[in-house]
């Protein structure tokens, strides 16, 4: 008899758990679900910001862009539209930027730190997308050595697009990286190196580090002091990778100044 009682308990506590299992299960799979719905909803309202944004963005009135990303035909803005100011939206505004034969085509800002923009958009909305942002940390602006830093977003947005020079060929074609300032200046850069590396490179330290520092840093590109402080600007690019969380691309360009 003991025994008869002994399995019968083993098999009703056996249905608790399988019934815990089952609603914890349930539980997990309304999450997951609920958090691919927010997800999908976050990529369509920031899509949505940027694409009102590029109406009256300065890239509009740069040359189309041979490659096939979608840039080739400039938009126009409404005619009833008046042309507004980016700066008066964010005054945290310093620029924009187009990258040949991708969709990279956004407003950049420059933050008191560089945790703000990673989830606010430029007008200030809560968005994992983020802004494209220069690190706080480079006081020159797009004058001698800039860092700018955006997410690799899984729909395609944002700097994803980076990960396209990681193949040869694409850089031969593309290779062009072009900034607009708010004072109407158009600045073109030339990609010269692709690095994946870490969030402790040395670059990262590069802002606060004096010329010595960035000459030693860039010497196995081929620049030398003279190029640094007299006639070129670099720029890096800078996104997150699909493998470690600590992985960093990092797209080289520069600009030799007027």
């Amino acid at each position: 008899m003991g025994r008869v009682r002994g399995r019968r308990h083993k098999i009703v506590s056996g249905r608790h758990i399988f019934a815990v299992l089952i609603a914890v299960f349930a539980i997990l799979g309304g999450y997951a679900a609920y958090r691919l719905i927010t997800t999908e909803a976050d990529y369509s309202a920031a899509q949505h910001e940027y694409a009102a944004l590029r109406l009256f963005s300065p890239s509009n009135s740069a040359p189309a862009d041979s490659g096939e990303n979608g840039n080739g035909s400039p938009n126009t803005p409404p005619e009833h539209e008046t042309m507004p100011d980016l700066s008066d939206i964010n005054p945290d505004y310093i620029g924009w930027i187009r990258v040949n034969g991708t969709d990279i085509d956004y407003p950049v800002v420059q933050g008191a730190d560089n945790t703000k923009y990673l989830n606010t958009t430029f007008t200030g909305e809560r968005n994992p997308s983020g802004t494209i942002f220069m690190d706080a940390d480079c006081v020159n602006g797009f004058d001698f050595f800039t860092i700018l830093h955006g997410h690799n977003m899984r729909d395609g947005s944002m700097f994803a697009g980076l990960h396209a020079f990681r193949e040869n060929r694409f850089r031969v074609d593309y290779n062009e990286v072009t900034i607009f300032t708010p004072n109407e200046q158009m600045l073109v850069y030339k990609i010269f190196a692709v690095k994946v590396s870490n969030i402790y490179d040395e670059v990262f330290n590069l802002p606060l580090k004096g010329l010595d520092e960035k000459v030693n840093y860039f010497s196995e590109f081929d620049f030398t002091r003279q190029d640094l402080r007299e006639n070129v600007d670099i720029m890096i690019l800078a996104t997150c990778t699909d493998g470690n969380r600590n992985e960093r691309l990092l797209i080289f360009a520069a600009r030799v100044r007027d």
